[in-house]
């Protein structure tokens, strides 16, 4: 399989897991957005190949999108197939119209971002495929912002490491105390307040671990800046992140509030927190920080510097591990149990697919 997609679809693992145990043939349509070229196959896995970069301007991906949608329709009629698992909502709204025709209440909904929801017919549309579909899965309750309630709908969680459980929290044990930021580095404007907020004090240090994405030049304005207490790593494995998170002792998931894309999502670091027994430090108007504050796993902060460095402080004084490490564990005694009923529902749309 192409590993973009897997670094971008980490999900697809669970449903592969199943066609497999179950003996239920598959085929994967993919689409590799980094290079052009005709459409490929390795066995079951078919790869569509049209440059169409992540971000920037929506009108220069409209032909890329209509090619996708076209090699899309095609496979799916030549493959004659009965029932369809549907990663990808724009991809689903783009042949909705062949999905409701053929394939109505036989195929999975996976639901993992907010997209094009703010225009009514888009939303619209993807609210009939909730309707129509076996079941739809969100991959946050915070989607309900955009997604009308339904009885079909249920949640999963993109939780791994599930093997990785420490039992006890670092921050307390050691200084100075170590704030980390793990996956892809973004969010330059808010990561800088923060860095300001403990700039060059002794009792933290800053670690980000991952690729820094275009425009998020947070070393280069450290280095301008003299800024010494903030270090900087580069990619990573997951397989990796036990190891990672064994050098910190706070999660770093500041993130902006400038869109439903960001403040209804739940991050991975939510289920690093967790798994790692690292508090976490969320955005304030943030379906995240609203989970953390709720369930007491952290702090959610809003977004200026001084603000910031009062909260933190505080929290790091009037820290209980005890308490923490407890509502931890109830907090993933739920989510294990939600990804359990989840997998539970493939499983049962694949069996009673093998009936039909």
């Amino acid at each position: 399989m192409d590993t973009v997609s897997f670094e971008r679809a980490p999900y697809l693992k669970y449903y592969i897991e199943a066609c497999n145990e179950q003996n239920v043939a598959y085929d994967l349509f993919l689409w590799n957005r980094q290079n052009n070229g005709e459409l490929t196959q390795n066995q079951h896995i078919f790869t569509f190949h049209r440059r169409c970069d992540f971000g920037g301007g929506k009108i220069k991906k409209i032909l890329p999108m209509m090619a996708y949608r076209k090699a899309l329709l095609k496979q799916i009629r030549d493959g004659n197939y009965t029932h369809l698992i549907l990663i990808n909502t724009l991809a689903s709204v783009m042949i909705s119209s062949t999905v409701f025709r053929k394939f109505t209440g036989k195929y999975i909904m996976d639901i993992r971002d907010y997209t094009y929801e703010g225009i009514g017919f888009y939303r619209k549309l993807v609210n009939q495929l909730v309707k129509n579909s076996t079941f739809t899965t969100l991959s946050s309750r915070g989607f309900l912002a955009f997604i009308d309630p339904n009885s079909k709908i249920i949640i999963n969680h993109n939780i791994s490491n599930i093997e990785s459980i420490e039992k006890s929290a670092t921050l307390g044990t050691r200084k100075p105390i170590t704030i980390g930021f793990v996956g892809s580095v973004r969010y330059k404007s808010e990561n800088m307040l923060l860095i300001n907020a403990l700039r060059n004090n002794p009792n933290y240090e800053l670690l980000y671990v991952g690729s820094m994405v275009s425009g998020c030049n947070l070393e280069e304005c450290c280095n301008q800046e003299n800024i010494m207490n903030v270090e900087f790593q580069g990619r990573f494995d997951n397989n990796n992140k036990p190891d990672i998170y064994k050098s910190i002792d706070i999660i770093n998931a500041i993130y902006g509030t400038f869109s439903l894309e960001v403040t209804t999502a739940i991050p991975n670091r939510l289920y690093d927190a967790l798994l790692f027994k690292k508090p976490i430090i969320a955005s304030k108007g943030t379906f995240l920080g609203d989970v953390v504050e709720k369930n007491k796993l952290g702090i959610a902060v809003e977004l200026n510097s001084q603000s910031i460095k009062e909260k933190v402080n505080n929290y790091v004084k009037s820290f209980d591990e005890n308490t923490f490490v407890q509502n931890c564990n109830e907090c993933l005694k739920k989510v294990i149990g939600e990804q359990n009923f989840f997998k539970g529902k493939i499983r049962k749309f694949l069996t009673d697919n093998q009936k039909e």
